[in-house]
C-alpha cells in the first residue's frame, strides 16, 4: 500500500538521521537560517503590500490629493483646502461617500488639575468611520449634528489609550475629560488596533503621529467653505461598488473633480493643478516598496546559497551511503524504490528546517520592526498570517522536492560509477555559493560606503550639543492666529528668554518645523518688481522661527542680520531667505539684501510685502541625500503658531540633561503647555537616516549569513 510504504520510509528516514546527528543538525540549522531570513522579509512583505487594509471594502477608497506640477517637472500631492474639500462632498456625485481629517496634538487630563499626558489626535470629518467600515467598540461615533459650529464637544479615545489611561472602565461612555483646558464627552471607544491616521502611511509634512489616539469633530464654518487659500485637510472617497476593480469609476471621479477644480483656482495655476486620486494601499505602501523588493531579492540570494549548501550536504551523505544503497539494491530495492526514500528522507529535514524557519522569522521579524519604530508603514500589520504559512510550507514542499531529486541523482551517478560527476556537482554548487554570497558582500559594501558618505554630509545645521522638545500651547478650539497670536508669540518669547539666561545654555530658539524631522512646509512668495514666465507665482520652503533660533541652531548668516526685537514692532514685516533663495531671484546674496517679498501665506491679507533683512546658508530639511530648496524665514511674532520645536544648545557634552530645566521652565510660563518628541539634535539627524540604515543593516547581515554558509559549504567539499 502506498500509505504503508511512505510511513515505513518515514520512520526508517527519522531513524538515519538520529543515528547522524551532526549531518542531520547541519542541514536543519542551515535550511532554517535560509528560509528564517527568507520568511521573516515576507511577513513583512506580506503585512505592508499584500495583507488588505483592516477597513471593509478598502480597495474603493481612495485619498484625494492636489497634484500641482512644479517648474521643475515633479509633480507635488497637496493637501486640499476646506473650501476645495466642501465643494467636493457638496457637488461630486462620483463617490459613495468621502471625508477629511487632519492632525491634531492634543494633551489629555481626566480633571482640571491631573497631569496632562501628550497624545497624538486628530480632527475628522463624521463620515470618516462610515468611509472605513469602522464602528466603535464601545459607544457611538460623533454625529453630523455634533460637527458643526457652537456644537457640544465630543471626542473618541482608541481602545489603546482607554486601557493604559482609563484601565479599561466600563462607564467611560459619556465620561468627561480634558483635552488642553478645554472639557469633552467622551462618546466612545474605538476598536482594538484601529489607530487612523498613522503617520507613516502618510506623507511625512502632515505630521500625523505614529498612532492616532484621540478623534474629534472637524468642524467647518461659513469662511472654511470659502477658504481656498489654506491647504491642511487630507481626503478620502470611497467609490461607487458599480466598477469591479474601481478603475472606470477613478477615472471617472477624477475628471469631475478637475473640472470643479478649474471653476475654483486662477487661470494661471490651471494648466499645473489637477486632482489624483491614490488608493490607500498604494499610498501607505509608496515609500517603502521599492526597499522592500530589493531585501527580498537579496534574501533570495541568502535562500539560494543555503539550498545549495543543504544540496551539496545531502550528495555527500549520499556517498557516504553507497555500501548501504549497494546492499538495498543487492536484495530487490528498485532504483524508484530508493529514489522514494531518499525524497522521504529530505522531507522530513525540511520540515524540521521549516520549523526552525518559522521561529526564526518570529524573532526576526520584531528585529526588523524594531530597526524602524515608528517609520515603516502598517507595521501593526505585519505578523504570520495564513499567506506566510502557506509561503513557509510551499518553500519547503520545493525544497524537499529538490533535495529529494539532487540525492537520488547523486544516487544513480553512484550506481553507474560516475563519481567524478559527483564530485563536480559538489563544486559547482560550491561556486555558485560563493558567487552569489560575493554579490551580496558587493551590494552591503556599496550601501555602508553610501551610509557613511551621508552621515559625513554637512546638513547646514550645526546638531551637537542641542535639546530639540516639541511644546504645544493649548487651544480652547480652532486655532485663531489673528486672536490669539500676540499671546502665543509672547508665550514662547518668555520660554526662550527664560531658557536663554539659565546657566549651561548658550542658546535657545524655536522653529515651527524642525530641520530633519521629516516635516516641512512650502508657502507662495512672489519677489516685488519680478516677473515670471506665464505668470507663475514661485514657492519656498516655509520656516517660522522664534528666538535665538539661528545661533541654537548655528546656521551661519551670510549677509545680514537675523531678527531682533525691532521685528516685533507692530507693522514691520521681515524676511529672511537662504542662500538659494537669493541667487534664484536676485542673482547674489548682497543683491537681494533690502529686496521685497509679497508672501502668499499670511494670515492677514493687508499686510505689505516683506523685506529681506538676511540671507543665511542653506539648511537640508528632508533628507540629507537631497539638496536644500529656496527656504524664507519668517519671525514668529509676525506669523503665530501655537506650537512648536524648541531648539536648546548646551554648554555640556549631554544636552539630555538639560530636559529638567527645560521641562520646569515650560511648565512655570504655561502650566498647561505639553511637551513631547524629546530629543537631542543629533538623533533626529540619524532618524532621518533610518530607512538607509534599515536596509544596510539586513543586507550587510544577509551578506554576512551567505558569506558564513558558503564557507561551511566549502569546507564539506574539502572535508568529504
Amino acid at each position: 500500500m502506498p500509505l504503508e510504504n511512505f510511513i515505513q520510509d518515514l520512520r526508517y528516514g527519522v531513524r538515519m538521521l538520529r543515528r547522524n546527528p551532526l549531518f542531520a543538525a547541519a542541514a536543519v540549522i542551515t535550511l532554517g537560517l535560509g528560509l528564517g531570513a527568507t520568511l521573516a522579509v515576507f511577513n513583512v512583505v506580506n503585512g505592508v503590500l499584500l495583507r488588505p487594509l483592516p477597513y471593509r471594502d478598502a480597495e474603493r477608497i481612495n485619498i484625494i490629493w492636489l497634484a500641482v506640477r512644479g517648474d521643475d517637472g515633479n509633480v507635488w500631492k497637496l493637501p486640499l483646502s476646506s473650501g476645495s474639500y466642501s465643494d467636493i462632498e457638496r457637488d461630486s456625485r462620483s463617490f459613495e461617500a468621502v471625508a477629511a481629517f487632519r492632525a491634531w496634538p492634543y494633551a489629555i487630563a481626566e480633571s482640571p488639575e491631573a497631569e496632562r499626558e501628550p497624545v497624538a489626535g486628530a480632527r475628522v470629518s463624521p463620515a470618516l468611520f462610515d468611509v472605513l467600515g469602522v464602528s466603535p467598540a464601545v459607544g457611538r461615533a460623533f454625529t453630523r449634528a455634533e460637527a458643526v459650529p457652537g456644537g457640544p464637544q465630543v471626542a473618541l479615545i482608541s481602545y489603546d489609550l482607554w486601557q493604559r489611561k482609563f484601565s479599561g472602565s466600563r462607564d467611560i461612555v459619556g465620561k468627561r475629560i480634558y483635552l488642553g483646558d478645554v472639557p469633552f464627552t467622551l462618546t466612545g471607544v474605538m476598536p482594538p488596533g484601529f489607530a487612523f491616521p498613522r503617520g507613516a502611511e502618510l506623507p511625512a509634512p502632515f505630521q500625523f503621529g505614529t498612532r492616532t489616539d484621540v478623534w474629534t469633530p472637524l468642524v467647518l464654518d461659513a469662511s472654511d467653505v470659502r477658504n481656498y487659500d489654506v491647504q491642511n485637510l487630507v481626503a478620502i472617497g470611497k467609490l461607487p461598488e458599480r466598477c469591479g476593480n474601481g478603475e472606470c469609476s477613478a477615472s471617472v471621479a477624477q475628471a469631475e473633480l478637475t473640472a470643479m477644480l478649474r471653476r475654483n483656482i486662477p487661470v494661471n495655476d490651471q494648466p499645473k493643478s489637477t486632482y489624483q486620486l491614490v488608493s490607500m494601499v498604494d499610498q501607505a505602501a509608496e515609500r517603502v516598496r521599492r526597499p522592500l523588493f530589493i531585501l527580498l531579492g537579496a534574501v533570495a540570494f541568502v535562500l539560494a546559497i543555503a539550498a545549495a549548501n543543504v544540496t551539496s550536504l545531502l550528495v555527500g551523505r549520499v556517498h557516504a551511503r553507497e555500501r548501504e544503497l549497494a546492499v538495498r539494491s543487492a536484495l530487490g530495492a528498485t532504483r524508484g524504490r530508493l529514489a522514494r526514500q531518499l525524497v522521504t528522507e529530505t522531507l522530513v529535514l525540511c520540515l524540521l528546517g521549516m520549523v526552525v524557519g518559522l521561529t526564526l522569522a518570529f524573532w526576526g521579524t520584531k528585529v526588523m520592526l524594531s530597526l524602524v519604530p515608528g517609520s515603516l508603514p502598517r507595521a501593526d500589520d505585519v505578523g504570520f498570517d495564513w499567506r506566510v504559512l502557506s509561503f513557509a510550507g510551499l518553500l519547503a514542499l520545493i525544497a524537499a522536492l529538490g533535495f529529494g531529486v539532487a540525492a537520488a541523482y547523486a544516487a544513480r551517478l553512484r550506481f553507474t560509477r560516475a563519481a567524478v560527476s559527483v564530485s563536480r556537482t559538489r563544486r559547482v554548487l560550491v561556486m555558485t555559493e560563493v558567487a552569489l554570497s560575493l554579490v551580496l558582500l558587493i551590494g552591503a559594501a556599496l550601501l555602508t560606503r553610501s551610509f557613511i558618505s551621508l552621515q559625513q554630509v554637512r546638513p547646514g545645521f550645526d546638531p551637537s550639543n542641542a535639546l530639540t522638545a516639541r511644546v504645544s500651547i493649548p487651544l480652547a478650539g480652532r486655532p485663531q492666529p489673528l486672536v490669539d497670536g500676540a499671546r502665543w508669540s509672547a508665550t514662547f518669547d518668555q520660554i526662550m528668554a527664560r531658557l536663554a539666561s539659565a546657566p549651561g545654555i548658550v542658546a535657545a530658539g524655536g522653529v515651527v518645523t524642525l530641520p530633519m524631522s521629516g516635516a516641512f512646509e512650502n508657502g507662495g512668495v512672489r519677489p516685488v518688481g519680478k516677473v515670471y514666465e506665464n505668470g507663475r507665482n514661485p514657492s519656498a520652503q516655509l520656516q517660522i522661527v522664534a528666538g535665538d533660533y539661528f545661533g541654537a541652531a548655528r546656521i551661519h548668516l551670510v549677509a545680514g542680520r537675523v531678527f531682533d526685537a525691532s521685528d516685533d514692532e507692530p507693522g514691520r514685516a521681515s524676511m529672511i531667505v537662504n542662500r538659494k533663495f537669493a541667487r534664484e531671484h536676485f542673482g547674489s546674496e548682497a543683491d537681494a539684501l533690502g529686496r521685497e517679498v509679497t508672501a502668499l501665506f499670511e494670515f492677514a491679507r493687508d499686510r505689505p510685502p516683506r523685506v529681506i533683512v538676511g540671507v543665511v546658508d542653506d539648511v537640508k530639511t528632508v533628507s540629507l541625500d537631497a539638496d536644500a530648496p529656496a527656504q524664507v524665514y519668517v519671525p514668529l511674532s509676525q506669523l503665530p503658531a501655537f506650537a512648536l520645536t524648541l531648539v536648546v544648545r548646551v554648554s555640556g557634552a549631554d544636552p539630555l540633561a538639560a530636559l529638567p530645566l527645560v521641562r520646569q521652565t515650560v511648565h512655570e510660563v504655561s502650566s498647561s503647555a505639553t511637551l513631547k518628541e524629546i530629543r537631542t539634535f543629533e538623533s533626529v539627524v540619524a532618524g532621518s537616516l533610518a530607512r538607509q540604515r534599515f536596509n544596510m543593516t539586513l543586507i550587510a547581515t544577509f551578506a554576512v549569513l551567505a558569506l558564513v554558509l558558503a564557507f561551511v559549504g566549502l569546507y564539506g567539499v574539502l572535508a568529504l
